[in-house]
């Protein structure tokens, strides 16, 4: 794999969208790398477009692409098992797929939250954050065109940035047939966690956090 041959530019930024990352992007105070698990497939290389045009926005933006195999604690970490698999900042936040349509505003989202421009979180929901004290990975199966399944990313990716007990992985879960099945999805938004428990329907921040800290699973 020659990541010198993925395109610098996606089809999915148009002229007005890029103008719109431009302006979030210069908000950016810490630098925010993009860790990438791709193979040679049609998604990992829409992937790869996506995050070499908007790294291209920003001095503060860096892509690190790895095929399956080159690194296998990331490859565990980051769930090489659904490609393409690509962490924002943190191993702790990632997406599996091409976050377009409405899940662009989530993929902003986590790098503004990694990048240390985001919003900042008041103190009491920072403290109910912090009461989630089980190791836990969210499974968040969405579809693109779903804006309830964007705001729910958003929210888990912030928990699991505020709280290193939470790692949040968005899924398209149009990509991946055997894992709907599997996790019987019948509609999205649906939260899984530890791959077990499902809990459908869209959630604020405060609804997650809530549904996390009283998890006995």
């Amino acid at each position: 794999m020659d990541p010198n041959t993925f395109p610098a530019r996606s089809g999915l930024i148009n002229d007005v969208l890029e103008g719109q990352l431009k302006t979030l992007l210069a908000k950016l105070t810490a630098p925010v790398a993009f860790t990438c698990i791709v193979d040679d497939g049609e998604k990992s290389t829409e992937m790869a477009a996506l995050v070499n045009h908007i790294a291209s926005l920003s001095d503060q933006l860096s892509v690190r692409f790895l095929a399956p195999g080159d690194d296998p604690a990331l490859d565990n970490a980051l769930d090489a098992s659904l490609l393409p698999a690509t962490a924002v900042g943190s191993q702790r936040m990632v997406f599996h797929g091409v976050p377009g349509g409405k899940e662009i505003t989530a993929f902003a989202s986590a790098i503004l939250t990694a990048g240390n421009a985001a919003k900042a979180l008041d103190k009491y929901t920072l403290k109910d954050i912090a009461k989630i004290a089980k190791p836990m990975t969210l499974q968040l199966c969405v579809s693109l065109g779903c804006a309830h399944c964007s705001q729910l990313v958003a929210a888990a990716h912030r928990i699991a940035w505020e709280n290193t007990n939470v790692t949040a992985h968005m899924i398209d879960a149009n990509l991946y047939p055997e894992l709907v099945q599997k996790l019987n999805i019948q509609r999205v938004p649906l939260t899984v966690i530890n791959g077990k428990d499902a809990f459908p329907g869209g959630k604020t921040m405060a609804e997650l956090t809530t549904l996390l800290a009283k998890y006995k699973g």
